[in-house]
C-alpha cells in the first residue's frame, strides 16, 4: 500500500514537471520568434490629414429661401342658393378630376321651379295690363280731342252772342249763358286734356312693370339653374364638404377643386437679399422634406415690401407643368429655394462645409497646422466639379484666403493649432 502511494505521487510530480517544462519552452519559442516593431521617427511619426488646395472659382450668389406651393387655379365651390342636397354623383370625390361645367351636386329644386311659374304668370298679367292701358290711351286721346272741338264751337258760339249783343240784337242774359257754356266745356276739355297726358307716364309704369317681372323671371331661372352645381375649372376634386340630405346655407362651400397644371411659390428670402434677386433669376427646388425631389425655375415677380415682422422679402416662383405627372409639383407642398443671381458671377474661394469648425479653418502651411477664423458669405447645395470632392453642401467665403494653402477637409476634434500633420490631397485619396 505505501509502495502504490509513492509511485502515485511520483507519477503525478513527473508530469506535473513534465508540463512546466513544456510551457517554458514554448513561451521560449514565442519569445523568440516575435516580430521586432519598427521605431518611426519624423515626419512618418505626425497624424494624417487630407486636405484640399485652396482655389477660387466662378460662383454666382446663392440665396435660401423657403415657401408652400399654391395652384394659382383653384376653386372653393359654394352654393348661391339655400337648399337640401339631393343627388351626390359618384364621380363627386376626392381625387376625380372633373372638367368646367361637370355636375358636382344636385339641390332640391322644386320651390325654385314653382317661383320661375309665379314670374312667368306675372309678366303675362303685367302686359295684359299693359294693353289695356294702350287702349285706354285712345279713347282718352279722343275724348280730349272732342273736348277741344267742343270748346272751340263754344268759343265761336260766345263771339256771335257778343258781336249781336253789341249791336243790340242780343241780351245780356244770353251773353252770360254763352260764357257758362264756354266754361263748362273748357272744364271738360282739361280734365280730358289731363286724363290723355296721363297716359304716357302709366304706359312707361306698365313697361317698367313688364321688365320687372321679367327681372324676376331671369333670377328665378338663374336660381333654378343654380340648384345644380357645377365645377368652375378643369382641376381634381380635394375637398367634398356636404352628404346626400343635408341642408346648405346661402354661400356656404360645398367642394374644393384645384388645378396643378400652374403653380405659385411665395418663397421667403431674408431681407438683406434682395438687391442680389432679380426677375427671371433661376431658382432650384426642391421638397424640404423626406424623400428629395428637384425642380428648375425662375423668379416671376417680387413683391415691394418686406415683410417686418419675419424681416423677410418674397420673390414669386411660377411653375406651369403637367397635372398628371408623378413629378409635379403638389399643392401645398413645402419647399427649398435657391436663387442663383446670374448678375454675380465672380471667382470666389469656396470650401466643404464640413470644413468649418467654430466659423474657422485649419490649413496646413509648412506641414503645421494653423487655425483661421473665416466669414462665410453664403452657402450653397450641389455639385462642384472643379474641386472634384463628393460634397453637395459648400460655404462661399467672404474672408480671403491664400493660393497655395492646404485646407483640412475634415478636421478632427484631436487637431489642435500649432500641430505637425502629414497632408495627403482629397483627390489622391478618392483615386485610392
Amino acid at each position: 500500500m505505501p509502495t502504490s502511494r509513492f509511485i502515485s505521487l511520483l507519477t503525478r510530480s513527473t508530469i506535473s514537471v513534465g508540463c512546466i517544462g513544456l510551457a517554458i519552452g514554448i513561451y521560449s519559442l514565442l519569445v523568440g520568434t516575435k516580430p521586432q516593431l519598427e521605431v518611426v521617427s519624423g515626419e512618418r511619426s505626425y497624424p494624417v490629414v487630407v486636405v484640399m488646395e485652396a482655389t477660387k472659382i466662378p460662383v454666382s450668389r446663392r440665396t435660401i429661401g423657403y415657401g408652400t406651393a399654391d395652384a394659382i387655379r383653384h376653386a372653393d365651390v359654394p352654393t348661391q342658393v339655400a337648399s337640401t342636397v339631393r343627388t351626390l354623383p359618384l364621380t363627386t370625390r376626392v381625387g376625380h378630376a372633373v372638367a368646367k361645367g361637370d355636375l358636382l351636386i344636385a339641390l332640391d329644386d322644386v320651390d325654385f321651379a314653382q317661383k320661375v311659374v309665379q314670374a312667368q304668370l306675372a309678366i303675362s298679367t303685367a302686359k295684359s295690363q299693359s294693353m289695356l292701358l294702350g287702349i285706354e290711351r285712345s279713347s282718352a286721346e279722343d275724348r280730349a280731342e272732342l273736348a277741344m272741338q267742343d270748346q272751340a264751337l263754344a268759343e265761336a258760339e260766345l263771339q256771335r252772342v257778343e258781336d249781336a249783343f253789341a249791336k243790340g240784337v242780343a241780351k245780356q242774359r244770353e251773353v252770360d249763358q254763352a260764357k257758362q257754356k264756354l266754361i263748362s266745356v273748357a272744364s271738360s276739355a282739361v280734365n280730358a286734356t289731363e286724363i290723355s297726358n296721363r297716359f304716357p307716364a302709366l304706359e312707361e309704369q306698365a313697361s317698367a312693370t313688364v321688365e320687372t317681372r321679367k327681372a324676376e323671371l331671369t333670377l328665378a331661372e338663374e336660381n333654378l339653374k343654380r340648384c345644380k352645381i357645377v365645377s368652375p375649372i378643369d382641376g381634381v376634386i380635394q375637398t367634398v364638404d356636404v352628404r346626400v340630405g343635408e341642408h346648405v346655407s346661402n354661400g356656404q362651400r360645398v367642394a374644393r377643386i384645384v388645378n396643378s397644371s400652374n403653380m405659385e411659390i411665395p418663397l421667403r428670402l431674408p431681407s438683406y437679399a434682395r438687391s442680389h434677386i432679380n426677375v427671371y433669376d433661376s431658382v432650384l427646388l426642391r421638397s424640404a422634406g423626406f424623400g428629395k425631389r428637384f425642380w428648375d425655375a425662375r423668379v416671376s415677380r417680387i413683391a415691394p415690401e418686406d415683410d417686418s415682422s419675419s424681416r423677410t422679402m418674397i420673390a414669386y416662383i411660377d411653375v406651369e407643368q403637367n397635372p398628371a405627372s408623378a413629378n409635379r409639383i403638389p399643392p401645398g407642398l413645402f419647399l427649398r429655394g435657391e436663387v442663383i443671381n446670374a448678375k454675380s458671377d465672380t471667382e470666389r474661394w469656396v470650401v466643404p462645409r464640413r470644413a468649418l469648425r467654430d466659423d474657422r479653418l485649419l490649413i496646413v502651411r509648412d506641414s503645421v497646422l494653423h487655425s483661421v477664423p473665416v466669414i462665410v458669405d453664403f452657402s450653397m447645395t450641389g455639385e462642384i466639379p472643379e474641386l472634384a470632392l463628393p460634397d453637395y453642401d459648400w460655404a462661399v467665403l467672404e474672408t480671403p484666403l491664400t493660393l497655395g494653402d492646404y485646407i483640412v477637409v475634415d478636421p478632427g476634434g484631436s487637431l489642435r493649432d500649432g500641430m505637425s500633420v502629414r497632408s495627403i490631397l482629397a483627390t489622391e485619396v478618392s483615386l485610392e
